[in-house]
């Protein structure tokens, strides 16, 4: 593998998708050098297009999940549009769609699908799976998150809230990717391909197993805690005499006592009630209290060089504005331009693979609606080579 050429690359993908979950995973497919074809409808493609118009006109999420890919419009009502997704097929490596349930299987069937290509691999994100009551239903993040118990967990006691960003979608769409890898790992023993389902509320389900397991074998039913931890303390937010939010995240014991030695919070220390995390959760509002009457009379760049010093974990409470410059991302040189429809360049965050000296230098784009139809046919009816060869 050249550093040019990406682990992935001669690998084909035919992604039927839209929104965020399939988008992200065949994204993360192109990243590593794969050749994804992204299959729109006529007319308007993919719905998330339209989300917004933030960045120079398009939709961020769209920007961000699909450039580095090339876009085929095929009208799958009409029996040409189906003759050309098959065409498409034959050849592919990868068969990724999110549509609603029941959609695909309308268009191509899975046995069609085998006599067509057996080494093709199969993969379907949906909300809840094949099977189960729950089959049928349309699946969008919330909705999942609300199933899933997330957003009961994730806001305050009374007060529920949607994390920020679409967690069954991100979910989803990297178990996708990290389960075709692995499927296509086994037809590397097999030379069959393998069909591959993953459930956004599963995805969830799993995220949320240290809840289950309290509630489903201990008896407890953990209160959410807002931005605090919901089961160690002192870890979350604090203010500074300066106005700045810092998080503090005792992990264990000894950073307990560490944190107490910064901010002279010797009383506390020598209780030994709260001496291990279980004492000091019992006394949670007694502990968070005078920790947050300590902070208040820090300087913010004064505590975090104390905490630096002894140990203690920290990071600040940033806002939108401050991650978009944060030095971190510029000292990994994380941004990185990519070409819109119309010829302007933006800056977007590269993913964060690093496959040993692999790092794409090309600058990817973001394709216009049914820019690539004709080339995408045409290059797919060559002789191939590569991982089929």
């Amino acid at each position: 593998m050249t550093p040019e050429a990406g682990p992935l690359a001669g690998l084909r993908v035919v992604a039927l998708e839209q929104a965020v979950a399939a988008p992200l995973c065949s994204r993360h497919l192109a990243d590593l050098g794969a050749d994804v074809v992204k299959i729109e409808r006529p007319g308007r493609g993919d719905f998330a297009r339209d989300y917004d118009t933030f960045v120079k006109g398009m939709a961020s999420h769209f920007v961000w999940l699909n450039y580095g890919k090339r876009s085929v419009v095929l009208d799958l009502k009409a029996a040409e549009g189906k003759d050309k997704l098959l065409h498409l097929l034959e050849d592919a490596d990868v068969f990724l769609s999110n549509l609603t349930p029941g959609a695909v299987e309308r268009i191509v069937s899975s046995d069609e699908l085998e006599r067509l290509n057996p080494r093709l691999v199969t993969c379907q994100i949906s909300g809840y799976g094949p099977s189960g009551p729950y089959r049928d239903r349309k699946a969008f993040d919330l909705l999942v998150q609300g199933e899933a118990g997330v957003t009961a967990n994730t806001g305050s006691p009374g007060a529920a809230a949607k994390p920020g960003v679409s967690l069954a979608d991100l979910g989803a769409g990297v178990y996708a990717a990290t389960s075709i890898l692995a499927a296509l790992r086994a037809r590397d023993i097999s030379g069959r391909g393998e069909h591959v389902h993953v459930a956004m509320f599963d995805v969830l389900a799993e995220w949320m197993s240290p809840l289950l397991l309290a509630h489903r074998e201990g008896g407890v039913d953990i209160a959410p805690a807002g931005t605090r931890h919901a089961t160690i303390t002192p870890y979350g937010p604090y203010v500074t005499a300066d106005g700045v939010t810092l998080n503090i995240a005792v992990q264990n014991d000894r950073q307990w006592l560490l944190l107490c030695e910064v901010l002279e919070l010797r009383t506390l220390a020598e209780d030994d009630r709260l001496a291990a995390n279980s004492g000091r959760l019992a006394r949670r509002s007694d502990v968070e209290r005078a920790v947050a009457d300590a902070v208040i009379e820090w300087p913010s760049f004064t505590l975090e060089q104390a905490l630096d010093q002894v140990g203690v974990p920290w990071g600040r409470m940033n806002g939108t504005p401050d991650v978009a410059n944060h030095p971190q991302l510029e000292a990994g040189e994380r941004w990185r331009p990519v070409s819109l429809p119309g010829g302007e360049t933006v800056s977007v965050l590269e993913s964060p693979f690093r496959v040993g000296r692999y790092r794409d230098q090309v600058t990817p784009r973001v394709p216009g609606l049914g820019e690539h139809t004709e080339e995408a046919l045409h290059d797919w009816s060559a002789t191939r080579s590569g991982v089929n060869g």
